[in-house]
This record gives C-alpha cells, sequence and structure tokens, in this order.
C-alpha cells in the first residue's frame, strides 16, 4: 500500500550562466515539497550589473511501498568579516512523520539551496554545504542530524566598500530523509573531486566525466538512483562568478553488479570570451574583467538502493533576467518556479 510519505523528489544538482561574470548577489537551486504540491526553483540575482540567467535543475523522482519520505527546510543566517571563514553547525531536531518511526536506515539529502546577500553582493571564494544522516529518537519521536556549512567571500572590485569589511547572507538548506529498513534500503557514499587552473588567455571549457558507484549486490535491490550529500566550491582567491555547474545524472545501472553508471558535472568559470561585448547588457558588462585562478570543487554523493521502487529521472531548462543595481536579492524577479507533478499512477489503500 503506498501512503503519501511514500514518494518524493530527490535533487540531483543545477547548471548556472550568467552571460559575464559577477558578484553573487543570489544563487540557489532547490526542491521543495508540501504534501504532495511539488515545485522546483531556481534562484538567481546578480550585483550592479543586469543580466540574464540560463539553467538546468536535475532531479529524480521516487515512489516505494516500503521507503517513508520527510522533507524540510532550515534558514541559516551568516554574517562576519570578509576574507574570513564563517562556520555554522546547526543541529537539525524534527518530528518522524507516519511511516518514519523505528527504521533501520535514516538517509539524509541535500536538496538544494538559496544563498541570499542581505546587504550587498559579494565574491565567493569558498561555499561548503553538507548533512550529516539521521537518527531516530524515539523517547521523543524525532528525528536529528546536523547541517554543515562554511562560506568565505569579499569583495575588492569598484562597487565595493573600501569601508564595509563585514558580509551578511541568508542561506536556506533544503534537505529530504529517507528511512526504510535495510531489507528495502541500503545507502553507498562516494566523494568526487575536480580541480584545476585557468588563465587570462584561453578560454577554459569543460565536458561532464563518467564515474561509476558499486552498492549491493546479487539482484536484491531492483532499483537505484543518486542524491547529493555534500557540495563545495573552493579558490584560490575571491573570484566573479560567470558559470557553475553542480550535477549528477544516472547513466545506467545493474541490480545483479549494484553498479550505477552516472555522469558527473562539476565546473566554474570565472570569465568568458567575448563577455563585455557580447553579454545581455553590453552597457554594463564593458566594465567586466578577467582574473586568473584554479578551483577545487567536489560532491558528496549516495547511490541509494531499493528493494522494490518506481523512479524516474527529469531535468528541465529555464531563463531569467535580472535588471542589477544591486537590487535586494528578495525581489520576486530572482526566482523561476517550476511546479512538478508525480509521474507515477494514482494508487489507493485497496492497491498492493
Amino acid at each position: 500500500m503506498f501512503a503519501q510519505n511514500n514518494q518524493a523528489v530527490v535533487w540531483r544538482g543545477f547548471e548556472h550562466s550568467w552571460t559575464y561574470n559577477h558578484r553573487i548577489n543570489r544563487l540557489g537551486n532547490y526542491i521543495t515539497q508540501n504534501n504532495n504540491k511539488l515545485t522546483s526553483c531556481h534562484a538567481s540575482a546578480s550585483g550592479l550589473g543586469a543580466d540574464s540567467t540560463t539553467f538546468t535543475s536535475h532531479y529524480s523522482f521516487v515512489k516505494s511501498p516500503n521507503v517513508a519520505f520527510q522533507a524540510g527546510k532550515k534558514d541559516i543566517k551568516l554574517y562576519g568579516k570578509e576574507k574570513h571563514l564563517i562556520t555554522k553547525i546547526i543541529e537539525i531536531a524534527v518530528p518522524a512523520k507516519e511511516g518514519l518511526k523505528n527504521k533501520d536506515e535514516y538517509i539524509t539529502l541535500l536538496n538544494g539551496f538559496d544563498l541570499r546577500a542581505v546587504d550587498r553582493a559579494d565574491k565567493i571564494q569558498l561555499l561548503r554545504l553538507s548533512v550529516e544522516n539521521a537518527e531516530y529518537a524515539p523517547a521523543v519521536n524525532e528525528i536529528r542530524f546536523y547541517l554543515r556549512v562554511t562560506l568565505v567571500v569579499n569583495c575588492q572590485s569598484f562597487e565595493c566598500s573600501r569601508f564595509n569589511q563585514k558580509t551578511t547572507y541568508n542561506l536556506s538548506i533544503h534537505y529530504l530523509i529517507a528511512a526504510g529498513d535495510t531489507e528495502y534500503l541500503t545507502e553507498r557514499p562516494k566523494m568526487l573531486t575536480k580541480d584545476y587552473p585557468w588563465g587570462k588567455k584561453d578560454e577554459h571549457h569543460h565536458t561532464s566525466d563518467k564515474r561509476y558507484i558499486i552498492g549491493k549486490k546479487d539482484g536484491e535491490y531492483q532499483n537505484a538512483l543518486l542524491g547529493i550529500k555534500s557540495m563545495a566550491l573552493t579558490l584560490d582567491d575571491a573570484h566573479w562568478t560567470v558559470e557553475y555547474h553542480n550535477n549528477i545524472t544516472p547513466l545506467d545501472y545493474n541490480k545483479e553488479t549494484g553498479r550505477l553508471d552516472f555522469a558527473a558535472d562539476l565546473f566554474f568559470k570565472e570569465w568568458q570570451q567575448g563577455m563585455k561585448t557580447m553579454s545581455a547588457k553590453p552597457q554594463h558588462s564593458k566594465f567586466s574583467s578577467k582574473k586568473k585562478g584554479w578551483c577545487v570543487l567536489d560532491v558528496g554523493i549516495s547511490l541509494l538502493q531499493f528493494k522494490e521502487a518506481e523512479i524516474v529521472h527529469k531535468k528541465h531548462g529555464g531563463s531569467m533576467f535580472w535588471e542589477g543595481f544591486n537590487a535586494p536579492s528578495s525581489d520576486g524577479k530572482a526566482m523561476y518556479e517550476q511546479p512538478l507533478v508525480f509521474p507515477f499512477k494514482t494508487t489507493n489503500a485497496t492497491d498492493k
């Protein structure tokens, strides 16, 4: 029998592109799930200069009779000095919904994020988000786990204040808990890392990397998907951003060997050719510039294997335009919302 909590949308990351490089006024990509109302959201706002955004959101629908899901969100304020490490460890304790009590496995995934400048935009040097697996506390009927956040930003550009060295960002982290007994649900984690330098002459291009992960074998688990447990962007210095990708795409799953092949798209780009004159707003982008540097991108993923499940992998793209001039990141024009619908056949209480 399928209950309301037996289906969910699992976030697999995003692709984000501007037409020239910017400070981060707002950047986010996430899934919201309130009862059976589903929305895929992308957030984008540059600083002083106006620009258009193109993006792609990646996610998987899952439905299982033996696994229950619980989605949530935590809002965090990040306040500190530019160039200083801002770190938060947040304990989450939420009442367990029906179907999530006294299970063997409590797998916790990131279901996206939304980073919003409060006063003014800064350039990113370090952004790290991670979630730890949850535990069930039967005495209080709560699911408990930790979120960890690290941020370093700075702004040395002409549009930045030389006297105000404080920075404030609001961060929303969306999460998803999958709960089930081991015979129906199992997890295998893996860490992926990519690093490279770039200069000021040759534009850096990329392709996704084909990888694989191996879980439980012998055909015991019929279906599988990938989720994200952590993500990080580390730069040698604070940089403008023109493009940022952090996503994974399942390609093939073999239930006998427990192997899932997938594509990993990890990419950061500081500048691109033609951005001064070929952008969405040339009168603003003519002031853009290049800076050499290096980056390290890493993502912690998990292979979730199900004894019985329906799984559908999807993605969609979109575009947005932002007027710039340091407009507040809370402006509705910074948001793109795409309603989602579960692709599974409707079932009722008599269906087994």
